[in-house]
């Protein structure tokens, strides 16, 4: 899901207030259903329908309307009932606007004609220093759009304005370094790294002048930092890497170096390295800012870090098996070698559906480069002369989704693999301990800029919600994981008691139970269901039929194919691992960050290459954080009970960074048995 665009300078430093901003969302639902891991279900209940019955965008289709949504019949998933829908097998994009979100001629060099070139709604991006556009098409149940956020953050506001808005009030009299402080903290959390690098080089060129005098204690705090590592980071790298020994030892043709990176690939255009290599800098400038605004200087490597930019995506598995890499999806890290992996593609299964989905409308000789940049094929509504306005405006829309979404991936996977690489060499984990998995899942969900929503349900109907977020960056909450702690917490699926949840954290229970789908306090189970059953309909000249259950309910969890069943508890296990590792990093490196690099030290001191039990990581936490009435005893449980309502306390009291939005799922077409088509043996059951 794209927060924020990574816009370029003139984008950022444009003063004039537009006179329309918010954000949109454009989610597209794959074909079919899947029952693998993250399939939950999704309750039934009806779509909210386009009256026109049209594809929303042309002449006679509707805006926007005002209950949130537009959405018309038809699309992808023909037959799939609303109860058999999974949420996660969808690709979601949320887009600032600040231009009027406005119908145009879908060829914006021709006039206006109803069915040869109508009217669709407009929307710019901006793409690495390019302002690209896309015509929306909406149809319901294959493409949806979302407005809820075009009044959010606020209305007429973007994450981009609030930020030109926070320099403004520096610029206006400069007489405050905390503003333009500030200003760059929020850079920071909104994925502006270049211009959060901007501001606080401009504060350092505020503390080396004349007055204003900088007396806010954060501030001076970061300029001592930012200052000791200041050259090292914003400058290349002094030396040269080792990336050309692996361009032999892998047999690839290149070597890229720029800033502190340098990519070894095979025949990557060219366009996708610069892109890749933009990320990977980016992530590394953002990393030692965060720091220093907590006053912590790291060392900055002299040697340009190596990544592997693997040819295609079928690469990835057996470039992990030969570098021995940790834990793979979009990339990986081989912590032996010090190698960084990414893959050119999403690896995941919704990811692959969504590209091999989309392949089959850009298969037909439309070009999505060109779609994106206002050049459009000859139309013609019958689409015997050219092509059909419908399929160019749909096409041009899930390019521009496609675009966007490999990216929102892509940045996901640097700001994880990338800082876990970033965690090891500045020495933050130490790189010879197996460490608790707890410990390196926390730290590394603390930096990720997540990709997608978090999907939940709410009520007592499980009514399904999105939760997404305007933007990701550095230092704010990790809005998925953030929103799926407090489900947990809501569904009653943590212990009760703040302590036993700590040590079930600390002691990797729930990352150990991943496996078996063992949950140690799974959610409490609700009442089942009374089976509907509705009388048959009468048959001229039979007897009654006896009641029957009712052919649109749902399978009984009994009914459920075991293997589906652990799928479904190994994924929710997984997430709640994440979430709660997460929470109680988030918790001790924002408010005991002294003790946390304390704990890990100590770690570090255990020995080498050796798995740290629980119980010894445990008892270290104990040991660091006083939890004990002696320096090496067991954990006192009225301290251990203070820290762990302490901890929860704070995490619930964090402010929520994203927005539950209401999922509208689509209903199945309905079927007119006149003239509906007979199975073979002459059944129309489906």
């Amino acid at each position: 899901m794209k927060r924020l665009l990574l816009a370029v300078a003139v984008f950022l430093f444009a003063t004039a207030t537009p006179t329309f901003a918010g954000y949109i969302i454009i989610r597209v639902l794959l074909e079919g259903s899947s029952t693998g891991p993250g399939s939950e279900g999704v309750p039934g209940g009806p779509g909210v329908i386009d009256p026109g019955g049209k594809p929303m965008g042309g002449a006679k289709g509707p805006p926007p309307g005002p209950g949130g949504m537009a959405i018309g019949p038809g699309g992808a998933g023909v037959g799939l009932g609303a109860a058999e829908r999974d949420p996660t097998r969808s690709i979601v994009v949320v887009i600032p606007l600040e231009t009027d979100f406005l119908q145009k001629p879908l060829d914006a060099t021709k006039n206006f004609h109803e069915e040869n070139n109508p009217r669709f709604y407009k929307f710019d991006v901006q793409y690495y220093g390019q302002k690209q556009s896309g015509s929306l098409f909406i149809d319901s149940s294959s493409i949806q759009l979302y407005n809820q956020l075009l009044s959010t953050p606020e209305l007429k506001k973007t994450r981009g304005t609030e930020l030109r808005e926070a320099y403004q009030a520096w610029e206006r009299g400069k007489n405050d370094p905390k503003l333009l402080y500030n200003a760059m903290v929020l850079a920071l959390q909104s994925g502006f790294a270049k211009q959060a690098v901007a501001y606080a080089d401009e504060l350092m060129t505020v503390a080396a002048g004349k007055p204003p005098a900088i007396t806010d204690r954060d501030v001076k705090s970061f300029v001592t930092a930012w200052g000791t590592m200041q050259k090292a980071v914003t400058g290349p790298a002094t030396q040269s890497s080792d990336a050309e020994d692996w361009k032999v030892r892998l047999d690839y043709k290149n070597v890229r170096t720029v800033g502190h990176y340098a990519v070894a690939y095979v025949d990557n255009p060219g366009s996708e390295v610069d892109r890749r290599i933009t990320q990977l800098n980016d992530n590394f400038a953002a990393f030692y800012l965060w720091h220093a605004t907590r006053g912590v200087v790291l060392p900055v490597p002299n040697k340009p870090l190596v990544t592997i930019l693997a040819p295609h995506g079928g690469a990835m598995r057996g470039l992990h098996q030969a570098l021995d890499g940790l834990p793979m999806a979009d990339a990986f890290y081989s912590p032996d070698h010090n190698l960084l992996v990414l893959s050119p593609e999403r690896m995941d299964d919704v990811g692959q559906s969504f590209l091999r989905q989309n392949q089959q409308v850009f298969v037909k000789g439309l070009n999505r480069d060109q779609l994106l940049s206002g050049q459009i094929p000859k139309l013609d509504g019958t689409g015997e002369k050219g092509s059909r306005p419908e399929d160019v405006a749909r096409a041009s829309t899930l390019a521009a989704v496609e675009k966007l979404a490999i990216d929102d991936a892509d940045i996901a996977a640097v700001s994880r693999e990338g800082t876990r690489q970033l965690l090891y060499v500045t020495g933050t984990l130490p790189k010879h301990v197996t460490l608790p998995t707890w410990l390196t899942n926390g730290s590394v969900n603390f930096f990720t800029r997540p990709r997608g929503p978090a999907y939940v349900t709410i009520g007592d109907d499980d009514k399904p919600f999105m939760h997404v977020a305007p933007t990701t960056g550095h230092g704010g909450p990790n809005y998925v994981l953030q929103r799926y702690y407090r489900d947990f917490v809501s569904k009653k699926e943590l212990p009760p008691d703040s302590d036993r949840l700590l040590e079930n954290v600390l002691g990797d229970v729930y990352f150990n139970g991943i496996k078996d789908g063992d949950d140690p306090d799974p959610a409490p189970k609700k009442a089942k269901k009374p089976v509907v059953v509705v009388p048959p309909p009468p048959v001229p000249g039979q007897p009654p039929q006896p009641m029957q259950p009712n052919p649109g309910g749902s399978p009984t969890t009994d009914q459920e194919d075991p293997a589906v069943t652990l799928r479904k508890k190994q994924q929710r296990l997984a997430i709640k691992a994440n979430a709660t590792s997460w929470a109680l990093y988030y918790y001790l490196a924002k408010q005991k960050p002294d003790q946390l690099r304390q704990y890990v030290a100590e770690l570090n001191k255990l020995p080498r290459d050796l798995p740290i039990d629980g119980r010894t990581a445990y008892a270290v936490f104990v040991r660091v954080f006083k939890l004990s009435a002696t320096d090496d005893g067991p954990a006192d449980s009225v301290a251990l009970k203070k820290f762990a309502d302490e901890w929860i306390t704070y995490i619930g009291a964090v402010p929520v960074v994203g927005y539950d939005v209401p999922l509208a799922v689509p209903e199945p077409p309905k079927v007119d048995p006149a003239t509906e088509p007979k199975q073979p043996g002459g059944s129309k059951d489906r």
